[in-house]
């Protein structure tokens, strides 16, 4: 019986020594430095990883000039409609800079413009897509988001549905702004917005200058929403 209660005794006198240590463990863990390092380093694992975002948005805008083809006697608007795509983002180096390459589809029609509050004439179905490589360019990061900018090249396809009509492919150029915004290491939302330029030749062997006086090139703008897959 004597030698229990000796025991428990030393148990007694043992346990604040115990507490003590397990606190500076704790404090240890919990230091703030501690903690801004393991935000920097997940969000230096971030800047590493590749990404593949799948994204819907919404595109607008968009004339193909009588003068510029053949295909109708009157100008065609493109009518807005909605776009989907997915963009693969190969990282570059530790601060996030990141090659893009990006594919962005949009099925629409052709229509010819009216007057105000007026329906417009449906001429054609239409599908433009963007095949495109370019930069991710990141500014001003932080733990919750991500903004960056985005600089691509490439090529526009537009394709009429129109019998005996081929579609065409020409060069074009875009730029954007975006922000990312992590929900796991993994996973998280990608928001952005773009314009897009597409060089038109003018088909009208007679206007050589037309070009230089009449901007007739294709454009577009496109906000869209995607999620973001890092590995």
């Amino acid at each position: 019986m004597r030698r229990l209660a000796v025991l428990f005794v030393l148990l007694l006198t043992s346990l604040p020594l115990f507490a003590q240590d397990r606190g500076r463990d704790d404090d240890w863990r919990n230091r703030p430095a501690d903690r801004d390092g393991y935000r920097r380093h997940s969000r230096r694992a971030a800047d590493n990883a590749f990404e593949i975002t799948p994204f819907a948005g919404y595109r607008w805008g968009g004339t193909i000039f009588a003068g510029e083809t053949r295909l109708f006697h009157v100008d065609a608007d493109v009518a807005p409609s909605g776009a989907f795509g997915v963009d693969l983002a190969i990282p570059v180096n530790d601060n996030g800079l990141k090659i893009e390459l990006m594919a962005d589809h949009q099925a629409s029609h052709l229509e010819r413009e009216s007057g105000l509050f007026d329906p417009g004439t449906n001429l054609a179905d239409v599908d433009v897509t963007y095949f495109q490589a370019g930069v991710q360019i990141p500014f001003a990061q932080s733990r919750n988001a991500r903004p960056f900018v985005v600089l691509g090249a490439g090529i526009a396809n537009i394709d009429p549905q129109v019998t005996g009509v081929s579609s065409e492919s020409r060069f074009a150029a875009s730029a954007g702004v975006g922000v990312k915004l992590p929900i796991t290491d993994n996973v998280g939302f990608k928001i952005l917005g773009r314009g897009f330029y597409t060089a038109l030749e003018n088909d009208d062997a007679d206007c050589v200058i037309c070009d230089y006086v009449y901007d007739r090139n294709f454009y577009q703008g496109e906000v869209n929403v995607g999620v973001t897959f890092s590995f």
